[in-house]
């Protein structure tokens, strides 16, 4: 196959996705799923798509660049290009087509299923938060195993990471989504020009009156910083009535678009956001010269452990597989990890990558939830049942 010809197969159906719509896509599929002539056949779902994992590094790196071109999808954030830029640098020849997202639930995964259902297959990797990957995608036969994707020396030597190599997986299979960095989540966020810094010292605080109707929140029944935050709250305070108590009662402000609701707590919209602010979005406004009112609280009853939309999935039916491959082994070495954290200002979990930002490093002495994990998915699915039922 020429790289014209995969290029053909993987880029332009979903281009002409966007162009067409889900409408028209049937037209589209009877035109494209053929391929062009002599093209292997699509794997059954959930068959790995990968090359076997005995190519050596220059095998995979030759294979990649017969392919040519790489799609993922990733959350918003200019950071996420900035990797993939430092990618193309280190193999030239090889480019990636990235799509920012404002949110997995409301925006990727459906666009991806509906997708999946049209038979248009046209992306590699997904950098997405766990929970709506496992919980929607992978059912549906949405995700191929990304472990046998891991080949390099540097990738599968436990001595590279702080909790050993499986310690990245966050599937109870350890197979399906792992995760690039890992630090303690940064849930609640003041503007400094309304809130003085003793004003807020514990999860009671934000009982006071004085914040009904003045505090911003992801909105818990589908956004991935709420409903990480209700969870967390329910879980540590042990009441299962404290949703009611801070979103309900204090009459919180809820939004599902994370730059909405990162700019609201730039403008100073809004005194106290709560699972509100997305860092990456941040940076970029803060590149702007603007967010420095912002300051972030630890508090216990908020923050988890986390590595949000930065965790590798590998897409079922990728029509770029050994570009995938060589993008998932590049980012979890020291190199690529070295990019992701520095351009994402994010914690790497490599040991030989430099704390990027110490104020998300877990502080010693406290029990964080992984809140990535597969295992936590029922405690946040019931969070967002109850949201469901008290906020509509």
């Amino acid at each position: 196959m020429t790289r014209h010809e995969a290029f053909v197969m993987g880029f332009s159906r979903r281009q002409a996705l966007r162009l067409i719509g889900l409408s028209g896509a049937a037209a589209l599929i009877a035109a494209c799923s053929a391929g062009p002539a002599g093209a292997p056949a699509q794997k059954a779902p959930g068959q790995s798509t990968a090359a076997p994992a005995t190519q050596t590094w220059d095998e995979v790196v030759a294979a990649a660049k017969t392919e040519g071109v790489v799609n993922i999808a990733t959350y918003a954030g200019t950071g996420y290009r900035k990797v993939m830029d430092d990618f193309e640098a280190a193999f030239p020849g090889l480019k990636v087509d990235q799509t920012g997202f404002q949110s997995s639930s409301r925006d990727f995964v459906p666009r991806l299923l509906q997708e999946r259902n049209a038979g248009l297959f046209g992306w590699d990797i997904a950098l997405m938060p766990s929970p709506e990957m496992l919980i929607q995608v992978h059912p549906v036969g949405g995700l191929d195993a990304l472990r046998p994707l891991l080949m390099h020396p540097e990738v599968l030597a436990d001595a590279s990471w702080g909790d050993a190599l499986n310690g990245g997986f966050v599937d109870t299979a350890k197979q399906l989504s792992y995760a690039i960095t890992r630090a303690r989540s940064q849930s609640l966020w003041i503007d400094t020009n309304q809130v003085k810094d003793d004003e807020i010292k514990s999860y009671r605080d934000l009982l006071d009156p004085k914040w009904k109707n003045r505090l911003l929140a992801g909105d818990l029944r589908t956004k991935g910083s709420g409903y990480n935050t209700g969870t967390t709250l329910r879980l540590k305070t042990r009441d299962e009535d404290i949703l009611r108590k801070i979103y309900k009662d204090q009459e919180a402000v809820l939004s599902t678009d994370a730059r909405q609701l990162t700019e609201f707590a730039v403008r100073g919209a809004y005194p106290v956001s709560l699972g509100a602010v997305s860092k990456p979005i941040l940076l970029d406004f803060l590149a702007q010269g603007v967010g420095k009112n912002l300051k972030c609280i630890a508090l216990p009853e908020v923050d988890y452990v986390y590595s949000g939309s930065n965790l590798l999935h590998f897409v079922n039916k990728a029509p770029h597989p050994a570009a995938a491959k060589l993008f998932v082994n590049w980012v979890l070495t020291k190199d690529g990890s070295s990019s992701f954290s520095r351009n994402l200002q994010d914690n790497s979990r490599r040991v030989d990558v430099p704390v990027f930002d110490p104020d998300t490093v877990p502080e010693k002495g406290v029990d964080y939830t992984l809140l990535d994990a597969e295992e936590i998915l029922p405690e946040l699915q019931k969070t967002q049942d109850m949201a469901k039922a008290l906020l509509n």
